[in-house]
């Protein structure tokens, strides 16, 4: 059974969403191509955009799976750290291009602008609230990892003394 906590939230949000943009992009590329601005009235430029859009699908396939992992699995908190830093670092970069096209290149309502600086804000604030190891940050601790401890023996071959 899972735990509801903010943290289980925020892994079942973000296992979620992602896959609702997936199904998006695979079944409808050519409606996603024209909602981002593209030409779709030529056969190249629409089989380009039918690409791009399948592409692209790729990296929020990676994001919904690592957080159903972590929200699933019985994971260590290092494991769910590091999804929590490569989801915030990819969605950072996904958000912030999506924020420059929609204000900057092809300007679209402005509900959509507040809703991409939410997602930005959302993902900085998660990536360095729950991303970070806090711990070691403010009280400088040193943790005790278990090295493998390599020996050598001489080699008599190249010792012909």
């Amino acid at each position: 059974m899972i735990k509801c906590s903010l943290i289980n939230i925020y892994f079942l949000c973000i296992g979620i969403l992602p896959g609702i943009s997936v199904f998006l992009y695979l079944f409808l590329p050519v409606g996603t191509a024209k909602v981002f601005g593209g030409n779709i009235s030529d056969k190249s430029t629409r089989d380009a955009a039918q690409l791009w859009v399948r592409t692209t699908s790729n990296g929020d396939i990676i994001v919904s799976i690592l957080n159903i992992i972590a929200l699933f699995e019985s994971s260590d908190w290092y494991f769910r750290q590091t999804v929590i830093r490569v989801c915030s670092f990819s969605n950072f970069i996904h958000f912030g291009c999506f924020l420059y096209h929609h204000y900057f290149v092809q300007p679209h309502h402005i509900a959509f602008v507040i809703l991409y600086w939410g997602a930005i804000a959302i993902t900085l604030l998660s990536g360095l609230g729950w991303g970070l190891n806090w711990d070691r940050i403010l009280k400088r601790k040193t943790q005790q990892f278990d090295q493998l401890q390599l020996t050598t023996e001489p080699n008599d071959l190249l010792n012909t003394t």
